[in-house]
């Protein structure tokens, strides 16, 4: 049985006038509350304008579809992520290993709590509306901070290790997104991704817990 074809995303025309980015702004604020109202599936681009205060010709000045309008509150979502990452990395990094993880943790799980609503209802649907370039730069992205970040342990494959942390963490993330929203705000859940990833990185063994943290240029992160 053949997958069924990604409906075309069309962005008409990125706003380059402050007027025409806020408009842009009002309406992926409109789309985002819709998606958290009433899910991918119900909303139309009719809805969005309306939502938004504008007219449908508005809307259609910058987006072709609706999956181009979600496409845009998912690069949204993800690029604010990033810019959070990486502006509250600088203090984490210079720690030492294990309040490094321990830190790297509990910013990964406050990034995710931010519009927990809205990221229950793109879970399903991000790797349809985003293009799978534009989600593996981002993985790569978040690979590249956790290597930087790791302390180095012997015998293993450090590109391996921060992949498996990564792409472990966004799956337990994305499937208590669905299933259980409430459960990324549940002190116990919380203890045991502590558990998983230090036991996964061999933090209690004294080869890691006496490593010290690689050198780093005053602002680096990664």
């Amino acid at each position: 049985m053949e997958e069924k074809a990604k409906k075309t995303k069309i962005i008409v025309k990125a706003p380059t006038q402050e007027r025409s980015r806020q408009t842009v702004a009002t309406i992926l604020d409109a789309c985002s509350r819709l998606l958290i109202s009433e899910g991918f599936y119900a909303i139309t681009t009719d809805k969005i304008a309306k939502e938004a205060g504008v007219s449908i010709g508005s809307l259609y000045q910058f987006f072709g579809n609706k999956e181009s309008v979600v496409q845009a509150v998912v690069k949204n979502l993800i690029e604010e992520d990033k810019r959070m990452l990486s502006e509250k990395m600088r203090p984490i990094s210079p720690l030492p290993p294990e309040q490094r993880m321990k830190a790297m943790i509990e910013l990964a799980i406050e990034t995710v709590r931010r519009n927990s609503a809205l990221r229950s209802k793109l879970t399903t649907i991000q790797y349809y509306v985003a293009e799978a370039s534009y989600i593996s730069e981002s993985l790569r992205f978040y690979q590249d901070v956790i290597r930087y970040n790791l302390p180095q342990i012997p015998g293993r494959d450090m590109d391996k290790v921060s992949y498996m942390v990564v792409n472990t963490f966004i799956g337990l993330v994305n499937t208590m997104l669905i299933d259980k929203p409430d459960a990324i705000h549940d002190p116990a859940i919380v203890h045991e991704m502590h558990q998983l990833f230090f036991k996964f990185l061999d933090l209690d063994s004294s080869t890691v817990a006496n490593t010290t943290a690689p050198s780093r240029s005053k602002g680096d992160f990664i």
